[in-house]
């Protein structure tokens, strides 16, 4: 059983490492495309596409990193293993993104107010083409490894990758329309929505990340089922102190179970380790620890 479990926990590493790695490749061939075609149209939403992949490439880097120092095991320094390395990574990338989403919404106001023509426009629509497919591509993929990895840091940057595919397409949308038929403010305008998926891309990060570094507990559906599973294990008669949270991968329960106190320490220890089997085999990710707190059971 636990050499089934590892062996499906490293197969799930490496699904997690080939998907940040593709991530880093797409997003560096993004980069130097949208650069050489930003400075030769002067467009605000190839501007934008380019700020968003390049915050892209600091952050599929930034989760290349973290999955890779997260899979490390538990040492003398790290008793409780190195998952939250996902979480710090994600607030980190959170204030490089505000950033960059500022400097692009100020960039797109000025150019709403003062719209200029877009140069060159073929070579920004071949460019933001090239973004699309490439972005789908990557899309898919993530997805299919999400499905075999579970990480969270794959799904994190899978949910930017998608917001990607629609800012593509709408940065594409305004560089013809403004090139074919005169409408340049929609330029700007698609630079102003390529900032809002920016900061919404923060909100949708720090809202994962907090609870992680907090603490937070497990959802209450996570806790309704825990407690049901200490229910079912015979000789259980009570619990108190029970704590959760979750870092990374893994979730950490914690909980006092209140056991005869005439029994043998052996038949306690029994029981505690079936409770922990229990829990275990609901939540395989789970890390489990049971104190044993003898009680008197006539007491009321």
């Amino acid at each position: 059983m636990h050499g089934s479990f590892e062996a499906a926990k490293k197969d799930a590493g490496g699904w997690a490492k080939a998907a940040t790695a593709a991530a880093v490749s797409a997003a560096f061939l993004l980069v130097f495309a949208k650069a050489w075609a930003f400075f030769a149209s002067g467009s605000v939403a190839v501007l934008g596409s380019l700020a968003d992949s390049g915050l892209d490439l600091v952050g599929s880097l930034a989760a290349s990193f973290a999955v890779r120092y997260a899979a490390l095991p538990a040492d003398d320094d790290h008793r409780f293993g190195h998952q939250k390395a996902e979480a710090v990574s994600a607030l980190g990338q959170s204030f490089l993104i505000s950033a960059s989403a500022l400097f692009l919404a100020v960039e797109s106001f000025k150019r709403l107010i003062s719209p200029q023509p877009v140069e060159q426009a073929g070579a920004a629509m071949a460019v933001l083409v090239l973004g699309l497919v490439v972005t789908v591509a990557l899309v898919t993929f993530q997805t299919f490894a999400l499905r075999k990895s579970g990480s969270l840091v794959v799904e994190g940057d899978r949910a930017h990758y998608l917001g990607d595919v629609i800012a593509h397409g709408g940065a594409l949308i305004a560089v013809f329309l403004s090139a074919q038929y005169g409408f340049l403010r929609l330029d700007a305008v698609a630079g102003l929505v390529a900032a809002g998926f920016l900061a919404w891309s923060v909100w949708e990060l720090v809202t994962k990340a907090l609870p992680q570094v907090m603490d937070q507990e497990l959802p209450d559906e996570d806790k309704e089922r825990i407690i049901a599973l200490i229910g079912e294990v015979e000789g259980a008669l009570d619990f108190h102190n029970l704590r959760t949270r979750r870092s990374g991968g893994r979730r950490f329960v914690q909980l006092h179970l209140d056991l005869d106190g005439d029994m043998s320490l052996r038949d306690a220890h029994a029981i505690a380790d079936r409770v922990e089997r229990h829990i275990s085999g609901a939540f395989p990710d789970a890390d489990v620890i049971v104190h044993q707190d003898p009680v008197d059971k006539s007491d009321p």
